[in-house]
């Protein structure tokens, strides 16, 4: 079999190729933006959850961040305008997080390139080619995580999924 040939190979060179496209996106979002990869991901976690309180210990344990780091992370966010920190109404104790008009402006931005690169992806793919790549995929990461249950993409990504 030809090196070209191996699936783990082709796997690996489609990684670097995805890796070097996303890496340049992300550093033209922290010099437009100002946010870093975590940012989104704290962003992205609070347009899930917007129509229920967060609180940072959700955030903590969701995203597995340590409470030290993500106490600066929320910081830095919140002196950038992006989120906002109230009392939570179901108890004083707690801090809701949400996140401000900018940030949902600066996550439709994030959403667009998603969506850019996965057509990008998917160019010249037919649809049902598409469908068993996803399960063949799925089969593949099952067997080599020892996983038995279905890979959950985020809901972000599967609102226009019909895979």
């Amino acid at each position: 079999m030809e090196r070209g040939d191996y699936i783990g190979y082709q796997m690996r060179y489609f990684n670097q190729c995805m890796k070097q496209r996303i890496n340049q996106k992300r550093r033209e979002r922290e010099e437009n933006y100002g946010i870093s990869m975590m940012d989104g991901w704290i962003l992205r976690y609070l347009d899930e959850h917007s129509d229920e309180e967060v609180w940072q210990k959700n955030i903590e344990t969701d995203l597995h961040i340590k409470k030290s780091a993500l106490t600066q992370q929320l910081n830095e966010l919140e002196a950038k305008g992006l989120i906002r920190r109230s009392i939570s109404e179901h108890d004083s104790r707690y801090k809701c997080i949400s996140r401000t008009g900018r940030a949902l402006e600066i996550f439709q931005d994030i959403m667009e390139e998603v969506e850019e690169h996965e057509q990008l992806i998917k160019t010249g793919i037919d649809e049902r080619d598409m469908e068993v790549f996803s399960r063949v995929l799925d089969q593949m990461i099952k067997n080599v995580s020892g996983e038995q249950k279905k890979v959950r993409r985020p809901d972000w990504m599967c609102k226009n999924d019909r895979i």
